[in-house]
């Protein structure tokens, strides 16, 4: 018997084999375009949007780098960047109408996938494991 994976290994894994489930669906959806670097701001954006550096700060990259990626995501009609009402020189990044029906079909995905985990190893055990990983994992609680 071999060594067991570690629990690094196992979320790798696990997140790999998600996004993958998750990308099909919006390929298939009609959003062929989007692609995995898009992720930096597309997970991190929000409903109400985020201004630049929020979204660098969140994806723990540079301004630079999200600003490449918004460039790209507003050329493809998925995000707009509007003026801050609070600021008359920063901006904030918001999903357009069809970035939102791309972020809804994504949605649908993860939750049919969480069904389908449900259905594989036991409603009650799921509900378990994703509790512990919300109590691991939850943005107010600090790794130590």
């Amino acid at each position: 018997m071999g060594v067991a994976k570690s629990i690094q290994i196992l979320l790798r894994d696990a997140h790999a084999a998600v996004d993958a489930e998750v990308r099909a669906a919006v390929a298939l959806s009609g959003f062929g375009e989007i692609n995995p670097g898009h992720g930096i701001v597309i997970r991190n954006l929000g409903e109400e949007g985020a201004r630049p550096a929020e979204l660098a700060a969140k994806a723990g990259v540079t301004r630079q780098a999200i600003t490449k990626v918004v460039d790209d995501l507003e050329r493809l009609g998925l995000v707009q960047r509007e003026p801050s009402p609070d600021d008359g020189r920063g901006v904030i990044v918001r999903y357009t109408d069809r970035g939102r029906e791309g972020l809804a079909v994504a949605r649908r995905r993860m939750l049919a996938l969480e069904e389908e985990f449900a259905v594989r190893i036991g409603a009650e055990r799921w509900a378990d494991v994703r509790a512990a990983l919300e109590t691991l994992f939850a943005d107010d609680r600090e790794m130590s």
